[in-house]
């Protein structure tokens, strides 16, 4: 594996990895997520393509992000612009993670003759509010407010006692959440939370490439219904199901998997 590469766009640092050999793959990790938590769901695929994760602005050993106006879903698909360019690769297989999948999504309508697949893991963003955009808010107010360490030590509880979360799901999100820079994360859940990616879902019509879409069910951060509005209106578009949330962080390489099948088929 090779090491970590820094790659500046729109005057940030980004920190990226690259790994395995083949057809370029490019994934990008959701809100409060990090490069570590996709090598996790790639490594799988490290013989097959040459797969490149990086954080995102704001989050972990990317440059921290104070500014909430620059969280917006288009700079940020051009940081996806900014890596592939670094790496010079014209085309690819591109894909993300819920604020991840919105800044694919951005990227692929932009530069469609860039894009081979696309690979989206729960949507979250389309052309109406995300129905958490409260309760997530409320999450950055309160890392602003009393920091990380804190807030995830009163997440752990709630977790636990309240919605009965499995230990190594409470140890998982902690490690992945823990990485970032309070501030910045606290700005990033208060930004992100807002998207509104489109004004409606016509746009999708018109993405031609093959596109694996993964959902799960009873989590409103990433209404089930939005994955499936996606899947009927992108037109060679397949819906691919998990268990649940939890499955995410208790066997990520299921991800590879599913997009390994979609992407030999």
């Amino acid at each position: 594996m090779d090491k970590p590469q820094y790659i500046q766009s729109d005057g940030l640092q980004l920190v990226v990895e690259r790994f395995g050999s083949g057809p370029p793959l490019i994934f990008a990790h959701g809100l409060t997520g990090n490069r570590h938590v996709t090598r996790q769901q790639f490594m799988s695929l490290a013989d097959q393509y040459s797969i490149i994760i990086y954080d995102q602005r704001g989050h972990c050993d990317a440059s921290p992000v104070t500014d909430p106006a620059l969280y917006d879903p288009v700079r940020m698909a051009e940081d996806m612009t900014a890596v592939l360019n670094a790496f010079h690769i014209d085309k690819a297989i591109v894909g993300g993670e819920s604020m991840g999948a919105a800044t694919t999504l951005t990227f692929a309508l932009r530069h469609p003759e860039r894009v081979e697949k696309l690979l989206l893991t729960a949507p979250a963003f389309g052309d109406s509010p995300n129905p958490e955009t409260a309760s997530i808010r409320a999450m950055g107010q309160e890392i602003g407010e009393i920091g990380i360490d804190a807030f995830l030590a009163a997440a752990a509880v709630r977790q636990r006692d309240e919605l009965g979360w499995p230990e190594p799901v409470i140890d998982a999100v902690a490690r992945m959440q823990g990485s970032h820079d309070s501030a910045s994360l606290a700005t990033a859940c208060q930004a992100v939370i807002d998207w509104v990616i489109l004004p409606d879902l016509s746009p999708l019509q018109t993405i031609a490439c093959p596109t694996c879409i993964i959902a799960w069910e009873n989590d409103t951060l990433h209404p089930l219904a939005l994955a499936q509005q996606y899947a009927a209106t992108i037109p060679r578009a397949e819906l691919e199901m998990l268990p649940s949330l939890a499955e995410l962080f208790l066997n990520p390489a299921v991800v590879g998997e599913i997009y390994g099948r979609f992407l030999t088929a």
